[in-house]
């Protein structure tokens, strides 16, 4: 019999392949059809929970203070486009930026709903229930690709482009979260052979795939932590959260040596285009950032609440960036950090509430790793997204990682289940 737990999952795990046909759809029938669509899933379990609430109509809060700063920093974000509204952003008008919005909180808020249905199953775990969602997710795109479709956002001869997804390096960020996932499902091949070998083989499409992609930036944090983790260097680490804070820094500072890294044998096999200027200006993200720190030393217009979404737009930080690489208009442009994006769109009050949902998130999961419990498996996910969104827009309003850092949220601001009580809604409403 279907219950509303198992109607709840179903949709929480559809969700992930529909995000990569919104994605598809943002580029192939407008902004707001793909945000829409993108938002779907979630709305609909929202709208589900709500009319159960309805007709039950009681509930017990079972949320702890993490609720609030998440809250805070989602409307940080949601206020961002209504400034970017009031000084006439070109990407957005009131139609797709009440949609974004809608697409900022709904993730988040079904995750907790997602633990609110499941939270009297003991055999429930979230990690499980994200990897059965990337599967989802991977076999959409491995149909797509077997149909002949493309990625309509960012597509290159001779490279895989999973048509599914915010641009190929969005889904080399996503396929790499997913192995590095796997690698905790991978250690005991006894215990149970067949299905070591099932998920082996999903490992070696993932990595196929990600190869033929060809996203240095997500290869090289994907090889770090695939390290750490099989070297259990995890376990020890200490200020991993501190050292993240500065990832785009060292990556500057040490660019040259990572090309040297790059230029050995092994890589170049792997990667194939591997150009000293390309690699060490991080394929002209450093002119942007180079912008972006110009603008923090010399003009710091709207360091406080912000700029707006499309923030460098209305600053006209990056005309010059857009006339190098002959684009129509700056605008059309963004800063290939989530983190600078944020910042400047949502100035210090933003970026502060967002490390306080990294850090809170991270705290969660490494205990989760360090104890060797059933949600281990999202720390590697959650580590991996504290240092891309440094330094890629993976991690920013409605592309995957930022989408996929707010479920991960779900867990963290629930309450521990107290022994003897019933949680957030009685149990025999589960049936």
């Amino acid at each position: 019999m279907l219950s509303k737990r198992k109607l709840i999952n179903t949709l929480f795990i559809l969700s992930f392949p529909w995000y990569g046909y919104g994605a598809y759809a943002l580029m192939d029938r407008g902004f707001a059809v793909g945000i829409a669509i993108c938002a779907s899933p979630f709305l609909l379990i929202l709208g589900f929970y709500l009319i159960d609430l309805l007709y039950r109509r009681s509930a017990t809060p079972m949320l702890n203070g993490k609720f609030l700063l998440v809250m805070a920093a989602l409307t940080s974000i949601s206020a961002s486009v209504l400034l970017g509204l009031h000084y006439r952003s070109p990407v957005i008008n009131n139609a797709n930026g009440f949609l974004l919005i809608l697409l900022f909180y709904a993730p988040f808020l079904s995750s907790v709903v997602v633990q609110v249905y499941n939270r009297h199953d003991p055999g429930f775990n979230m990690a499980d229930l994200v990897l059965k969602g990337f599967y989802a997710y991977l076999a959409f795109n491995l149909l797509g690709m077997a149909a002949g479709m493309r990625n309509l956002l960012h597509f290159f001869p001779g490279r895989a482009s999973p048509p599914f997804a915010m641009g190929i390096y969005d889904a080399a960020h996503m396929l790499s979260i997913v192995n590095l996932m796997l690698l905790f499902h991978l250690r005991d091949f006894r215990s149970n052979p067949v299905r070591w070998f099932l998920l082996a083989t999903v490992y070696m499409i993932d990595m196929g795939i990600i190869l033929s992609i060809n996203s240095r930036l997500s290869f090289m944090i994907f090889i770090v932590f695939t390290v750490l983790f099989l070297t259990h260097a995890m376990k020890a680490l200490r200020g991993l959260f501190t050292v993240s804070l500065f990832t785009m820094p060292i990556m500057m500072s040490f660019a040259l040596l990572i090309y040297k890294i790059l230029s050995l044998p092994v890589f170049v096999a792997v990667m194939e285009r591997v150009d000293e200027k390309d690699v060490t200006t991080f394929n002209g993200r450093t002119y942007i950032w180079t912008s972006a720190a110009d603008w923090l030393r010399d003009d710091r217009r709207g360091i406080i609440f912000g700029n707006g979404y499309n923030g460098q737009y209305h600053l006209r930080l990056l005309e010059w960036v857009a006339k190098l690489w002959g684009e129509p208009g700056s605008y059309r442009l963004h800063m290939h950090s989530a983190f600078l994006e944020m910042l400047i769109d949502q100035g210090i009050v933003g970026i502060l509430l967002m490390y306080g949902v990294y850090y809170s998130g991270y705290r969660f999961y490494q205990r989760q790793y360090l104890d060797n419990k059933a949600m281990a498996p999202l720390y590697a996910a959650f580590v991996y997204m504290m240092f891309a969104w440094q330094i890629d827009i993976v991690g920013y309003a409605f592309y995957t990682g930022f989408c996929l850092v707010f479920i991960m949220m779900g867990p963290v601001v629930m309450k521990e289940k107290p022994i003897g009580t019933s949680g957030l809604i009685p149990e025999n409403a589960l049936k």
